[in-house]
């Protein structure tokens, strides 16, 4: 884990951008695929969109900084019913789920665009973007292994009322404490690294 003390002020800047990229795009698509799927909650919420300030959370932003990966503001699904059919039940978790796997493809795609920009823009300026892609596919990989803790107010934890609704209530309340114990097991150094697999998916 990088802290503080090691970064650079150019580095900075490229973490706050790849924060503020990666809350667009996951907000984005999860709000996207909720609707397609019949949950039009985040989409009468505003939350459907892809502007980050529609998503993004502070806390994650000062995540992104330190360590590479960040959260978004948790969303809310359309309520189910305990008698509601399995497949209803589960939506948001499939939609999690599948936004996490299209944050992932995005790594590579990533890839394919580095030489066209660094052949088209200045020198100065195609360095600097060619950082920014790559703190950026550092900061998906590492928000989706964040996200797949299945803690309260992280993206699979806020799947679980969804399927066992009795949940609900409680687990809302439990939002604040499950995103510190996430930054603390981050911060502590217990969280894996994600570097191995942020190689596995670059292409160069």
């Amino acid at each position: 884990m990088v802290f503080l003390y090691d970064l650079t002020m150019p580095e900075i800047l490229r973490r706050i951008a790849a924060a503020l990229i990666y809350a667009g795009l996951q907000g984005g698509i999860l709000g996207l695929l909720l609707r397609v799927m019949g949950d039009r909650r985040a989409h009468d919420e505003g939350r459907a969109g892809f502007s980050p300030f529609s998503h993004l959370l502070l806390s994650g932003v000062f995540l992104s900084i330190a360590f590479r990966m960040s959260w978004i503001e948790p969303l809310r699904f359309a309520k189910t019913a305990p008698s509601a059919r399995t497949r209803a039940r589960l939506r948001p978790l499939v939609a999690v789920l599948a936004s996490f796997a299209i944050l992932l493809a995005l790594v590579p795609l990533l890839d394919l665009v580095r030489a066209p920009l660094h052949q088209a823009l200045p020198r100065t300026a195609g360095y600097m973007v060619l950082a920014t892609i790559e703190t950026l596919q550092f900061t998906l990989v590492g928000s989706v292994a964040l996200g797949m803790l299945p803690l309260p107010g992280l993206l699979l934890g806020t799947t679980l009322p969804a399927i066992w609704p009795a949940l609900d209530k409680r687990y809302r309340k439990l939002t604040g404490v499950g995103m510190a114990l996430a930054a603390v097991i981050v911060v502590l150094g217990w969280f894996p690294d994600v570097s191995p697999l942020v190689r596995a998916l670059k292409l160069v």
